[in-house]
């Protein structure tokens, strides 16, 4: 009986020899991790910073680039989930910047090491919102309209008179006193043919942002006008939305945005403003084209250019 017992407490001392040899490695191991986070901290906080710089600068492209009215609901989620994380990057950079300037509480491990997993488990988050805000913005710029959406235009390398004024028209747009400028003549003379060069002219489509073309002829409305303009910003137009609120949407599309705004075929004034807010838009220029030379002067043209008439008819 007592061989036994003595071989039953030889077993539960070794059982619990063991037992205390696990928690003295886990032990160790934990706080092995903890030293290893105090070490890691202020590469932690690096790298944290560096992603939160990229997901910050990506979300002001995003709101900078794309119009507020083109965001949809699920990128203003996005959005709002940047700016919650924004504040939580913060916080942790200020007890950071604590840390460093009290470098006493450096032996305190277990806090230290705290704010080091908190700062890797941050820049994981950081790094998941960054995909997901680089997705969001292909799709969205895709949704963009085109810079230039060229057109067919006959060539005019062997017509002088017409290239004059194509040069005349680019030298007025670089000049920053000139917003509007009318081209005038009688029918055939080329105004068209014109308009399309200009159109898809390369120094152009390095003045600007976006060039949009459009044509007013005596069948258009007012109304057909403006929903051209906003097919051509692929903005959705709405039958029920009024002339103003249209007009309000097309100025805030191409606010701060260099523009150009080609009108050809003009038989009567028409009130830009009324229909682009195109006052609000100080970068934005226009070319007029019409017959009549008092038509281009009432929509207040600052230069006017006469095309005489050609021996050969291009529109």
């Amino acid at each position: 009986m007592a061989e036994v017992l003595k071989g039953a407490a030889g077993s539960a001392a070794g059982a619990a020899a063991v037992e205390v040899y696990k928690d003295g490695r886990s032990l160790l191991t934990s706080a092995g991790s903890r030293i290893a986070n105090v070490i890691d901290l202020k590469k932690n906080y690096k790298k944290l910073m560096q992603e939160a710089r990229k997901l910050w600068e990506l979300r002001d492209g995003i709101e900078t680039e794309i119009s507020k009215h083109r965001i949809n609901q699920v990128t203003r989620e996005w959005i709002v989930k940047v700016e919650v994380i924004t504040r939580e990057v913060g916080e942790l950079e200020t007890k950071y910047n604590d840390e460093k300037k009290n470098p006493r509480r450096l032996v305190r491990v277990w806090q230290h090491s705290n704010l080091s997993k908190d700062m890797a488990d941050k820049h994981g988050q950081v790094q998941i919102l960054l995909e997901e805000g680089k997705l969001k913005r292909g799709v969205l710029v895709a949704e963009l309209p085109e810079p230039v959406m060229k057109i067919h235009a006959p060539k005019i390398e062997d017509n002088p008179s017409l290239c004059k004024v194509v040069e005349d028209v680019v030298s007025f747009l670089k000049d920053e006193q000139i917003r509007i400028i009318g081209i005038w003549g009688t029918m055939g003379t080329g105004k068209t043919t014109i308009m399309q060069n200009l159109n898809n002219h390369q120094e152009i489509a390095k003045m600007f942002d976006i060039v949009i073309w459009a044509t007013l002829s005596k069948e258009c409305s007012l109304e057909k006008f403006q929903g051209a303009i906003m097919q051509r910003l692929k903005l959705n137009v709405e039958s029920t939305v009024s002339i103003e609120e249209n007009a309000w949407t097309i100025s805030e599309e191409l606010k701060g945005k260099k523009c150009l705004i080609l009108v050809d075929e003009i038989f009567d004034f028409i009130d830009l403003n009324k229909v682009m807010g195109i006052q609000d838009n100080l970068k934005s220029k226009v070319v007029l084209a019409s017959r009549l030379r008092d038509i281009c002067k009432e929509m207040e043209a600052d230069e006017l250019i006469n095309v005489k008439p050609l021996l050969w008819s291009m529109e």
